[in-house]
């Protein structure tokens, strides 16, 4: 697959004609209209337009791009070889198959990943993993967006390495304004409280967010509650770090009162429904609470080692089961998790996108419209049909910034490029094995 350079799309007009259905944000949808883009960015939407390369989209729906807000995309590798274990059992076994991991592998491993993802209609993710200048490369070549960095430890921070290691990522990023540097920290229990204080205070000098795993189980709750005397939130808070760069992902075991908090320092969440429930951390994140609070909250997959679908459609449709089991409710609906999976996810990424609308990055994804299991179809349940219905085979392209990259017509080709990757990465996987 093909990628233009950076600025290779600069000036380049693109018009999307008689779109069926534009599902321009949560709520507006129209028919039968034209989205002219300019370059990396939509420069106007309505009917008759017309300019630089058309492309009929009669038989698509088109709607923004996905933004899977929480992964780690080189544990593709780890699809399927560890599915019975609890989260702790399950992380003994990763981070010893983690061992056998090596630079190239990352790489090869992370770029296929994002393929998978490009190919089901995500067209940003933020990362953390291992050898993140390899998983760098590979954004680089793919044309995804992302969110990553380094992963600051206690040894990192111990040596004076931390600041060295930002900035050096930084420096491979410029040139790029598809990619973000973000600092990231594992855990509350895997490093010390200095570590989570360095990594705040790069993340302060170098204006970056910082992402990490908080709440995620009731015995890093117990553990949190026992050393310190706070639950996680109002630990973090305690530190001083809590702020509007910060990314909490998991949070099942989150309080009212640690909500309020997230609230009050413009914190964002990332809720993983699917991991969630697979690793059995009992918790559940309490949704319509932290929608209720006016808290920004995304959606993610984690890695494909925990939840083994990299496809946001399906995540979409387990966010909203997941609340209506547990709360007897139905008031989580296809709106909200739309919006977290989308506008929400742009905005922890701090990118005017995420709505089709005129000067926002042109972000988009076409889905076929012929495909049965989208059907029947009307403007009344279009937003219902994608959530509850659709999945990454019913993409037709994906867009970002303007540039098509990924087509449903290359998935064959895509398949027959990677296949001496996919026999160097199962070597790996059967030594793991």
């Amino acid at each position: 697959m093909e990628v233009c350079g950076e600025e290779g799309m600069a000036g380049r007009e693109i018009t999307l004609k008689n779109c069926r259905y534009v599902v321009r944000d949560h709520k507006v949808i129209e028919e039968n209209i034209d989205i002219l883009i300019e370059g990396r960015y939509i420069v106007d939407i309505g009917r008759g337009l017309g300019g630089g390369d058309e492309i009929d989209c009669r038989e698509a729906i088109v709607l923004p791009g996905i933004v899977n807000a929480h992964t780690h995309a080189a544990m593709w590798i780890f699809r399927g070889l560890f599915d019975r274990g609890e989260l702790h059992e399950w992380l003994k076994n990763v981070n010893k198959a983690e061992e056998k991991l090596t630079p190239r592998i990352v790489y090869l491993a992370s770029k296929i990943a994002m393929l998978e993802m490009l190919s089901n209609g995500i067209t940003a993710f933020v990362d953390m993993y291992y050898f993140p200048e390899e998983t760098l490369k590979a954004v680089k070549e793919t044309g995804i967006r992302a969110a990553l960095g380094p992963v600051l430890t206690d040894e990192v921070v111990e040596e004076g390495e931390s600041e060295k290691l930002v900035k050096s990522f930084i420096e491979k990023t410029k040139g790029f304004s598809r990619i973000k540097t973000v600092v990231n920290v594992r855990s509350l229990y895997s490093v010390s409280p200095e570590t989570i204080r360095e990594a705040s205070k790069l993340t302060q000098k170098y204006d970056l967010d910082i992402h990490m795993h908080v709440s995620e189980t009731r015995r890093e709750i117990y553990l949190c509650k026992k050393r310190t005397g706070l639950f996680p939130v109002e630990y973090l808070n305690s530190l001083g770090v809590l702020n509007k760069r910060f990314i909490l992902a998991h949070l099942g075991w989150v309080t009212s009162w640690e909500l309020s908090l997230i609230k009050d320092k413009n914190a964002s969440i990332v809720h993983c429904p699917a991991s969630d429930m697979k690793l059995a951390t009992a918790g559940f994140f309490p949704l319509r609470e932290s929608l209720d609070f006016g808290i920004n909250v995304g959606l993610g997959t984690d890695g494909a080692a925990s939840n083994n679908s990299l496809d946001m459609f399906r995540e979409m449709k387990v966010a909203v089961l997941l609340q209506r089991n547990n709360y007897w409710r139905t008031d989580i609906g296809e709106r909200d998790v739309f919006r977290m999976a989308i506008e929400n996810g742009y905005r922890i990424l701090n990118i005017k996108g995420g709505v089709i609308e005129k000067n926002n990055v042109a972000d988009l994804v076409l889905l076929d419209v012929k495909d049965l299991n989208l059907n029947p179809l009307s403007r009344r349940n279009v937003l219902s049909n994608i959530v509850y219905s659709a999945n990454g085979n019913n993409v037709i392209a994906t867009f970002v910034g303007g540039e098509i990259v990924y087509h449903r017509e290359q998935k064959e080709a895509i398949y027959h490029s990677i296949t001496d990757t996919l026999e160097e990465i199962q070597e790996c996987i059967n030594e793991i094995a």
